[in-house]
């Protein structure tokens, strides 16, 4: 076979061998569309007018600032979730009631997904609810809202539930600790009942797990476009933290994994260097 054969074959080879490294890691780094995210990358103080939606979505600034519902130095995280950066929320009850909400595309059928990382540093004194979804621009208003999360006290730590409209409050069983991370994430699904479920600390990067709380609606929510968080009024105390807030229509939306190469890519990846390097050094001697 001529050189210049050689050449050209050894050449097609690593251009190939590359191209696959580069397709593997584009498909690893996709994300998929959401509604809404917020990491809180804002200065510290009240969330509200001031502090607007991340650059693609069709939120509004955050409205109904409350006192009690601030952006707080520091960042949460949880193991294998893709982390948004940025400041955290700080919702502290006790002392007056208030609630800030923001507005996405409107859902109307289908699933709608919410997730959020919650850290509680003081336990609820009372079971009631902490964040929402609901349709128009309604802020969390307790028994219609159309999606909420729930918070309790138990046995010095903490209970997360879910509540939706035609439905009671239903608690998860675990009882989670104090100043510790965890996940949240709440689903609707739209149908002639209507039904919610709760999933506590999924491992992120698995299918859909078995939900730990699920319920049966009345139906009568027919749609969902807005987000919102709620400052209970005295004499009901607890302080939460949360962020990373998410809501799209599928489970990958709102739990998407950090984004690291596979080792079948970076192999190929060094497969198309050492090629590349065989080549030239074969060109000089």
């Amino acid at each position: 076979m001529k050189p210049q054969n050689r050449s050209r074959i050894v050449l097609t080879i690593i251009s190939k061998t590359l191209m696959a490294a580069a397709v593997c890691l584009a498909c690893q780094s996709v994300q998929a569309t959401l509604l809404f995210n917020d990491g809180f990358n804002y200065a510290t103080g009240n969330l509200g007018s001031s502090d607007t939606s991340p650059a693609g979505f069709s939120g509004n600034a955050w409205s109904g600032g409350s006192s009690h519902i601030t952006v707080t130095s520091g960042n949460l995280t949880y193991s294998g979730l893709q982390d948004l950066g940025g400041n955290q929320l700080q919702d502290t009850w006790g002392i007056s009631a208030g609630s800030v909400l923001n507005t996405y595309t409107a859902q109307t059928s289908g699933n709608i997904y919410y997730s959020f990382l919650l850290n509680c540093s003081t336990a609820p004194s009372a079971t009631t609810y902490l964040t929402s979804l609901n349709p128009g621009t309604g802020a969390p208003n307790g028994s219609s809202d159309a999606l909420q999360v729930d918070v309790a006290a138990n046995a010095g730590g903490f209970q997360v539930g879910l509540r939706t409209a035609g439905a009671s409050i239903s608690l998860a069983p675990t009882v989670l600790s104090l100043n510790t991370t965890y996940m949240v994430v709440a689903e609707y699904s739209f149908g002639t009942t209507g039904s919610a479920t709760l999933y506590l600390n999924p491992v992120v990067g698995n299918v859909q797990p078995t939900a730990d709380v699920t319920l049966a609606g009345n139906g009568s929510v027919t749609t969902i476009d807005d987000l919102g968080f709620k400052a209970q009024n005295t004499p009901t105390t607890g302080t939460f933290s949360l962020d990373d807030v998410r809501v799209g229509t599928t489970w990958d939306d709102v739990t998407p994994v950090s984004v690291v190469p596979e080792p079948s890519a970076i192999a190929l990846a060094g497969l198309g260097v050492c090629g590349l390097t065989w080549h030239f050094r074969r060109r000089r001697s």
